[in-house]
């Protein structure tokens, strides 16, 4: 995954999520005024990052432009291994961010890399900002549905 990210995007590095990883996401609700992204993750990071260190099945990935975060998402394998999601996904607030419009499709890249690595056959965005979803179905995913009869979710192509 590595050598093909960089030959797409070469100003990026990918990571896991370390805690002082969650920290720095969850510093970014601080962030205001001009040249910020307005909406912020209603979730904390630190708190996340705690619960998924305890689920063998997660996905984590932290995508980096130097020494600036960018973006991160945390993720699981479903019970049955068929499906990925994507649970949380956040963006730096940052505007214009070090990698532009790069981050979502870096995550989306990487799920898919994990998903054949595990021989899931499903990728799953749940929960999709409603602001967003435009932005979402232009990079693959299709429109909103129930996903377990539970969340909403978009399904990727």
């Amino acid at each position: 995954m590595w050598s093909i990210t960089q030959e797409t995007w070469p100003h990026a590095t990918i990571k896991g999520i370390s805690r002082s990883t969650a920290l720095l996401a969850d510093s970014w609700k601080t962030l205001q005024g001009e040249g910020y992204r307005r909406s912020r993750a209603i979730w904390d990071w630190e708190p996340e990052f705690k619960s998924y260190q305890t689920k063998p099945k997660r996905f984590e990935m932290s995508i980096w432009s130097g020494s600036e975060l960018c973006g991160l998402t945390y993720g699981s394998l479903s019970k049955n291994g068929s499906k990925v999601r994507m649970n949380l996904i956040e963006a730096t607030p940052v505007r214009p961010s070090p990698l532009g419009e790069a981050v979502f499709p870096i995550l989306s890249f990487g799920a898919t890399v994990y998903a054949d690595l595990v021989g899931a056959d499903e990728i799953w965005l749940l929960d999709p900002v409603s602001g967003a979803i435009d932005y979402y179905k232009n990079q693959g995913y299709m429109a909103p549905e129930r996903y377990c009869g539970k969340r909403i979710g978009m399904k990727k192509r």
